[in-house]
């Protein structure tokens, strides 16, 4: 954000509300995100709120929130969603959990769903939110580790401008706040919303330190052997087709035992598991895509799931929905 830029509400299309009535504004504001207590400051008698609000994808969502006045806004544990609060003008005392920080204009805070939150807000406050769903960020770094999260995820609550990933974090929000603004259509291609929201929570999770990082960066550090990259090639390249285990190792030219040694060190899970991971994400893909009039059995068999109650099965413990609930929201 420029200097100008941080005093000039964004997002003006999309409008939410606009209201000096404290409950009218919790309201609102708890319709978006959750029930929260707004408390404002003894020398408060009204506000000056506003609130502008667009969905970046079923998944998330992209907020700008100013109170005009001093308040403390209490939502407590969030439960079911991440807050990234880029804070634009003003600066907010923020709790969460053990953490507390004072927010400044350029840096940002990372609101975690099982802390207990509560915000002090000056009367100059301003913030962009970046809100996603707590089931799509827990989804990503299971895959990510190739393991079941056996913790809730809790980030460090400040984000920092000055480092390079925090930087970069909120350069990619910066593009995303300018293609709603510019409405371009760029986000309107099939998957490219999701694609996009998928790069932001990757790079948050690299990016920005959590309890599960250590896990993270010592995977990531792991440079596969050429094997092991030949058959990740080959399975992306023919996922439509019958593949089996002894194709594989003739691909990767090792033995099977072999292969699955170095998929589960390299990997956390076998060639074939790592085949099915794949054929999911283009079924996915496919049923996002809104030029694509086939249904969901025409779908799987096409990527090789013959078996459909086991493939949604699958489908529905990978994305947390039935693979018809996808469908449906394309169509």
């Amino acid at each position: 954000m420029t200097a100008t830029e941080q005093f000039q509400a964004p997002l003006q299309d999309y409008q939410l509300f606009a209201s000096t009535n404290i409950d009218e504004a919790r309201e609102y504001v708890g319709n978006v995100f959750c029930p929260h207590r707004l408390t404002p400051s003894k020398r408060t008698t009204q506000l000056d709120a506003l609130m502008h609000h667009v969905r970046v994808s079923d998944h998330s969502s992209l907020n700008f929130l100013k109170y005009g006045a001093q308040v403390t806004v209490e939502p407590g544990a969030l439960q079911d969603f991440f807050n990234v609060q880029i804070q634009l003008s003003g600066n907010v005392n923020t709790r969460c959990g053990k953490e507390t920080e004072n927010i400044i204009a350029g840096n940002a805070a990372v609101l975690s769903p099982t802390e207990y939150v509560s915000m002090d807000w000056m009367d100059d406050s301003s913030m962009l939110i970046y809100c996603v769903d707590r089931k799509r960020v827990e989804r990503m770094l299971s895959g990510l580790l190739c393991d079941n999260l056996h913790d809730p995820i809790v980030f460090a609550t400040k984000m920092n401008r000055h480092t390079k990933a925090g930087a970069g974090w909120l350069n990619a929000v910066n593009f995303l706040l300018g293609e709603l603004e510019g409405n371009t259509g760029f986000l309107n291609y099939p998957g490219a919303a999701e694609t996009f929201e998928g790069s932001l929570i990757t790079s948050l999770l690299y990016g920005q330190q959590h309890n599960y990082s250590h896990r993270l960066l010592d995977r990531s550090a792991k440079a596969a052997p050429s094997h092991v990259k030949r058959v990740e090639a080959y399975i992306l390249a023919n996922a439509e087709n019958s593949i089996s285990i002894e194709d594989l190792a003739r691909v990767a030219q090792v033995s099977a035992r072999a292969l699955f040694a170095a998929f589960r060190d390299y990997r956390g899970i076998s060639p074939m598991k790592y085949l099915r991971k794949v054929r999911l994400e283009n079924v996915r893909r496919d049923l996002l895509n809104h030029s694509d009039q086939r249904n969901v059995t025409e779908i799987a068999t096409a990527w090789g799931f013959l078996q459909l109650g086991r493939f949604s099965a699958q489908y529905n413990c990978a994305y947390g929905e039935l693979p018809s609930e996808t469908l449906h929201r394309t169509r």
